[in-house]
């Protein structure tokens, strides 16, 4: 099975990767440590977390976990005045949540990564 998630420990970088997606990038979007790519069909292509350990740390989550990664995926909820985004990272039979609160009056299309 191909991996859908990429870590660069050397940039602290996570990448996770919409495995369903077919359509060509044709946009990205810079929000705070967060870059999201969007699809010609403006569904999320990819979503790139720079200082991911850092943020980890901030959480109370040991950031050793994204070096045993199995598995990586987004799930994404709209709220009042934005989105609820969860990181699921997949490490030695556990599942960790990772939370992320983004602000925004723009209506973004999600889609599971």
């Amino acid at each position: 099975m191909k991996k859908n998630f990429a870590y660069d420990e050397f940039s602290d970088r996570l990448m996770i990767f919409n495995s369903e997606n077919t359509k060509p990038v044709i946009g990205s979007v810079n929000i705070l440590n967060l870059i999201i790519d969007f699809t010609s069909n403006s569904k999320i292509a990819n979503i790139e977390i720079r200082h991911i350990s850092d943020y980890l740390n901030t959480i109370g989550i040991n950031p050793n976990i994204l070096k045993k990664l199995d598995d990586a995926r987004i799930s994404m909820k709209q709220l009042r005045n934005g989105y609820l985004i969860y990181f699921l990272l997949k490490h030695e039979n556990k599942i960790e949540r990772i939370p992320y609160n983004l602000q925004t009056s723009q209506k973004l299309i999600s889609a599971e990564c």
